[in-house]
């Protein structure tokens, strides 16, 4: 009997061991993590929010003026960029066109030295029919206009255009075309080009040609 008393004390009390096991780990664990369970149940103040929300905003609007400042300044150096191709375009067109015009000036001298001789010779003779077909065959080459002959007295002798036959040249030309007395490569306002050759007799001047014409383009080497 003693002994089996002895016995269910024993149970008991490794029974009531193992319910107080638990029990305890549940404590030391409420304990433990009870400061974060606190944290959930607390707010936090309302100038606390503010102040958050104030430098998200700032942060915000600081990453939208550095991108619209970066914007701006693509902007701008696309434009100088253009600006300055643009310029360089221009000066780089002149540079050509002035190189071209001193090269068709040389061949145009030649050219308009050997038509003074042609007409020279006509006119003598008083054959204006003959220096018709001589311009009419030259009006037909590529780029060239009109071509016209001019009395040293300001009439038009001869010409491919024929609406201008009973017209003054003073009306067509200005008084430097007329008044040229040597092989002149010109310019007009249009970009065209005149290329005036005076016939030269022995001890004056017979008269005046007057080729009027397109430059040719400049050629692209791209």
């Amino acid at each position: 009997m003693s002994d089996q008393h002895t016995q269910n004390e024993g149970d008991q009390s490794k029974e009531k061991i193992e319910w107080t096991k638990p029990a305890s780990l549940l404590n030391i664990l409420s304990n433990r993590f009870a400061p974060l369970a606190d944290i959930q149940h607390k707010q936090l103040p309302m100038w606390s929010i503010l102040v958050f929300l104030g430098v998200l905003l700032l942060v915000i609007a600081w990453k939208q003026i550095a991108v619209n400042q970066a914007e701006s300044r693509l902007e701008r150096g696309q434009a100088e960029l253009a600006q300055q191709l643009d310029m360089e375009r221009k000066v780089l067109t002149k540079k050509a066109r002035e190189y071209a015009d001193s090269q068709y000036k040389k061949e145009e001298e030649r050219f308009g030295q050997v038509l003074a001789w042609a007409v020279r010779g006509e006119l003598i003779r008083n054959n204006l029919d003959q220096i018709d077909q001589y311009l009419t065959e030259l009006v037909k080459t590529k780029d060239t206009e009109r071509v016209v002959l001019i009395s040293d007295e300001g009439k038009l002798l001869v010409s491919t255009d024929k609406r201008l036959e009973n017209e003054e040249a003073a009306s067509v030309y200005p008084k430097d075309v007329l008044n040229q007395r040597k092989i002149t490569l010109k310019s007009d306002v249009d970009g065209k080009k005149m290329l005036i050759v005076p016939v030269m007799g022995l001890n004056q001047r017979l008269a005046t040609v007057v080729v009027s014409y397109n430059p040719p383009p400049l050629r692209d080497n791209n």
